[in-house]
């Protein structure tokens, strides 16, 4: 069950990672995978071999914080898309943005791994899988090295992959369920979120601030740009950007939803009602895309509770 619950995160945008310096790792086994029919894999191998408890914490949060930016509905334990990507994530790169892994000849071999951007895959490579979602250079050659190896840009590029979370078979951890032995520990930090995106159950939405001002519009935007407008905290009952809060108002005569100045107002609280609706303190009616618009753009608003698809949101 998700929650709004105090926490002391606000929005900032993440910065990527100092490059690691270069190394080369040849894995002591090679990972084969049996050839499936159907669409290529977007990460055609994957690394079996089981992390310490040390190295397994630190990807889990990078994973989980990364995962949350992009978009992935967090509805439900074990069934919540962002658990399920964030353990793919862990599973595929062990949490490394930068890594890059050299498949060989035979279908599902490693040969090579070694970090981004000092890093290249030796001869008789026949793709590379890139950054936390390992993205490969063949069946994921629209995305370009610069993005494949920035954490938002990948989890970006991954939610897409997934069909915006409809399907993870595209990954080999997923097929094979390697990602499997992680999912209680990615449960667990996913469950201590307090910043990400606020998604609609009207697939691809993610609740957004048009501006970064005071009295600017809450608005619906697609989901899976990680952008820093999309990025919520849950604190206090509130949805914050910052020193901001969303809060009803009256927006020409209609009860549109705005951005103010965080304080002690009724207009600001929300509390999760129902079936994941967000209620309103003032008016007891609940945070709504109106007419499950669709649009990009579109003001959020408040009307009576219905328990309806547009006034289902999840929180990060």
């Amino acid at each position: 069950m998700v929650a709004i619950a105090a926490a002391g995160a606000t929005v900032a945008t993440v910065v990527m990672p100092a490059l690691a310096s270069s190394t080369h790792r040849v894995p002591s086994h090679p990972v084969v995978r049996p050839a499936e029919g159907g669409a290529p894999l977007i990460a055609p191998t994957a690394d079996q071999r089981p992390l310490s408890v040390a190295a397994a914490g630190k990807a889990i949060s990078t994973c989980a914080r990364y995962a949350a930016r992009a978009g992935w509905l967090n509805n439900g334990y074990f069934g919540g898309d962002l658990v399920t990507a964030a353990t793919i994530c862990v599973a595929e790169s062990r949490g490394d943005p930068h890594l890059t892994v050299c498949n060989g000849k035979v279908p599902g071999s490693i040969i090579a791994e070694g970090d981004w951007p000092n890093f290249k895959c030796p001869a008789g490579s026949v793709s590379w899988d890139r950054g936390l979602w390992q993205l490969n250079s063949k069946n994921a050659s629209g995305t370009t090295d610069k993005c494949a190896y920035n954490p938002v840009c990948n989890a970006g590029r991954a939610y897409l992959y997934s069909g915006r979370g409809i399907s993870f078979t595209p990954w080999s951890s997923y097929d094979q369920q390697t990602y499997a032995r992680y999912l209680d520990r990615v449960q667990a930090a996913v469950t201590k979120l307090s910043l990400g995106t606020v998604t609609s159950a009207l697939l691809g939405e993610c609740l957004a601030q048009s501006k970064a001002v005071v009295g600017a519009k809450v608005d619906i935007v697609n989901c899976g740009s990680g952008a820093a407008n999309q990025q919520w905290s849950i604190s206090g009952g509130k949805l914050r950007s910052g020193s901001r809060c969303a809060a009803i108002a009256q927006v020409r005569g209609k009860p549109g939803v705005v951005l103010r100045q965080c304080a002690n107002r009724k207009t600001q609280n929300w509390s999760v009602f129902g079936r994941y609706e967000l209620r309103n303190a003032a008016d007891h009616e609940c945070l709504t895309d109106p007419r499950s618009s669709l649009k990009a753009g579109t003001q959020v608003d408040v009307t009576r509770c219905a328990n309806a698809k547009n006034q289902t949101w999840w929180l990060p």
